[in-house]
């Protein structure tokens, strides 16, 4: 009896085991994984670009100071005082020196230019300044002053934006590069079936200006400089995320 008994107590043991086994292996097991909101949201990156054109508010003159010589002391005096007195004309105009500024100052000798023969001076200078005007209709009167004053040379005209003119633009570039961009999406959206919930984020990435170029100087009845301005161009360019869901 004593035998029976503890063969049962094995079995009741064994049996508790097992039973144990089982159940740790089925409190262990993961839970199937569920599927959030935020996994089943998609987006859309799409690019919108916008362009605006605007008359300019400033011009900048380039003019030139040009003198040759056999003595570079000479050259050097000359490049000096005229510089000189096209400032002080410039000023009589209202020009102030802060809108005068030096561009390219150089002497240099004309022996490697010159070949055989020839008979070209031995130092050639040059001063070029760049002059900003701050009313574009003026840029005529200030390319005469600057040319009676003592330049001899003139580069040309840029006529371009002051800035704040020119951050007004932009935003209203980058305003029309948004509509751009959202034209876009929902063009891309649609085309899926999907709902646009909102924008995830936004950058900017090109802004630009393009300058008129004046290349041609005209003469005006009177005998006075005529140029005439153009359109500045402004562009910007985004790229815009959207959320969607569908």
């Amino acid at each position: 009896m004593q035998r029976r008994t503890a063969l049962v107590g094995a079995a009741v043991v064994a049996a508790l085991l097992v039973t144990a086994g089982v159940g740790g292996a089925l409190s262990t097991g993961a839970a199937p994984a569920q599927r959030t909101d935020a996994q089943m949201s998609d987006t859309i990156t799409v690019s919108g670009s916008g362009t605006v054109q605007a008359e300019a508010d400033r011009a900048v003159v380039r003019v030139a100071v040009v003198s040759s010589g056999n003595d570079v002391g000479d050259v050097r005096a000359d490049l000096s005082d005229n510089a000189q007195s096209m400032r002080e004309a410039l000023a009589e105009t209202g020009i102030d020196e802060g809108q005068i500024r030096t561009a390219y100052y150089d002497i240099s000798s004309q022996d490697r230019r010159r070949g055989p023969g020839g008979d070209e001076a031995d130092y050639r200078g040059l001063h070029a300044f760049e002059i900003t005007v701050e009313d574009p209709d003026s840029v005529g009167e200030v390319i005469d002053t600057a040319v009676e004053g003592g330049a001899n040379e003139v580069d040309g005209v840029e006529f371009t934006l002051s800035q704040d003119r020119r951050e007004q633009l932009r935003q209203d570039a980058l305003e029309d590069a948004m509509d751009d961009a959202r034209g876009e999406a929902s063009t891309v959206a649609g085309a899926e079936d999907l709902s646009i919930e909102g924008v995830d984020r936004v950058s900017t990435t090109d802004f630009s200006r393009s300058p008129y170029e004046a290349r041609g100087l005209a003469t005006g009845d009177a005998g006075g400089t005529s140029i005439n301005s153009g359109p500045v161009t402004v562009q910007a360019s985004v790229t815009v995320v959207y959320d969607t869901s569908g």
